[in-house]
C-alpha cells in the first residue's frame, strides 16, 4: 500500500461522476500513454531524482472484461487494433507495449494500465511519485495497485488544487501529468489558468496536459489558455479521426511545457504510423511548436 491521505470534509454529493474504465485502452489513450512513456523515457536519462505528479489518476489498471469496457468496446477501436503489429511498429512503441506485456504476461490482451501503472513501471526507486484521484471508488481501486516498492503517495484530494501546492517539488525536476474529465464546460478555462500558477511557482518543469475534441469552440479556448502561459517552449499533439463535426470526441491532444528536444520527432512517428489504424484516410494529426511553426498532416 502507498501512503495516501483523505480528506474527510469532502462531500460525496459533488464528487465528480466520471470513471474512465468505461473508455479504457481507446484511441486516446493510446495517443495519452505513448506521450507519456516517451516523456518517461528521456526524464530518466539523468540520474537525478524526479517527481512525478498525476491529478487524475483513475484506478491505475483496467480490466477490458468487465462490464464498463465492454458496455462501450472503446478498446476495440483503440488498443485492439494495434496490439497484433506490436512487433512491426516503430520502435517509439517499444516501452509502451513492454509495460501492457508486463501487466498481462501472456500473450492475451485483458488489462489496460492507466497513467499510474506506466508511470510507477518506468520511474526508479529514487524517483517520488505523488497519485491524486478524486472518485472514491476509483481511488480504493488504485490504493490496491501494486507499487514494487515505489515512492508512491496516494492523495483522495483534488488534483488540481494539490498541483498548486505541491510545486516546486524538492527534487527541482518534475513531470506534472494533467488529464482532467473536462465534464465541466468551465474546466476549459480554469485548467489553463491552474497551471499557469503552477509553472509561476516551477517553470522548470515538464507540464503535460491531455485533452479531448468535442467542442471546437471550446478546444480553442483551452489553447488560447495555455498559449497564454509564458513558457519559453511548448508543444500541441493533436490527433483527429475526423474533422467533421459529429456528436462525442472526435480526437484528443496534448499540450506539453518544457517539451524533450526530442519529443516532437517522436511523436511525428507515432503519428504517423496510428493513422493507418485509427480511421485510416480520413484521420490526421496536428504538431505544432509554441512558435506556431507546425502543420497539420
Amino acid at each position: 500500500m502507498g501512503i495516501y491521505f483523505i480528506n474527510p470534509y469532502l462531500p460525496v454529493l459533488f464528487m465528480l461522476s466520471y470513471q474512465h474504465g468505461y473508455h479504457a485502452g481507446n484511441f486516446a489513450d493510446v495517443i495519452k500513454h505513448l506521450t507519456l512513456t516517451r516523456l518517461l523515457n528521456y526524464l530518466k536519462l539523468k540520474d537525478k531524482p524526479l517527481f512525478y505528479l498525476e491529478t487524475h489518476s483513475g484506478k491505475g489498471i483496467y480490466d477490458l472484461r468487465d462490464k464498463q469496457a465492454e458496455k462501450t468496446g472503446e478498446y476495440k477501436q483503440g488498443i485492439q487494433l494495434i496490439w497484433p503489429d506490436r512487433k512491426q511498429l516503430p520502435a517509439e512503441f517499444k516501452e509502451y507495449f513492454e509495460t501492457i506485456k508486463f501487466l498481462n504476461q501472456d500473450e492475451g490482451l485483458r488489462y489496460y494500465p492507466g497513467s499510474p501503472f506506466f508511470a510507477i513501471n518506468a520511474l526508479r526507486m529514487q524517483d517520488r511519485l505523488y497519485l491524486c484521484e478524486l472518485h472514491p471508488a476509483e481511488f480504493d481501486a488504485l490504493d490496491e495497485m501494486a507499487h514494487y516498492n515505489k515512492k508512491v503517495h496516494l492523495s483522495n484530494n483534488d488534483g488540481i488544487h494539490s498541483m498548486k501546492a505541491l510545486v516546486p517539488p524538492p527534487e527541482k525536476r518534475g513531470l506534472i501529468f494533467i488529464d482532467p474529465s473536462f465534464e465541466r464546460k468551465e474546466e476549459y478555462k480554469e485548467i489553463p489558468l491552474a497551471i499557469k500558477q503552477a509553472f509561476a511557482k516551477f517553470s522548470t518543469g515538464v507540464y503535460c496536459l491531455w485533452y479531448p475534441v468535442v467542442n471546437r469552440k471550446l478546444t480553442e479556448q483551452l489553447i488560447r489558455g495555455m498559449k497564454s502561459i509564458p513558457s519559453k517552449n511548448a508543444l500541441r499533439i493533436e490527433f483527429n479521426l475526423t474533422l467533421a463535426p459529429k456528436d462525442g470526441m472526435t480526437g484528443c491532444g496534448l499540450w506539453i511545457i518544457n517539451p524533450p528536444y526530442t519529443l516532437e520527432a517522436e511523436m511525428k512517428s507515432v503519428m504517423t504510423a496510428l493513422r493507418s489504424y485509427f480511421n485510416p484516410g480520413v484521420s490526421s494529426f496536428i504538431l505544432e511548436s509554441e512558435t506556431g511553426q507546425g502543420a497539420e498532416k
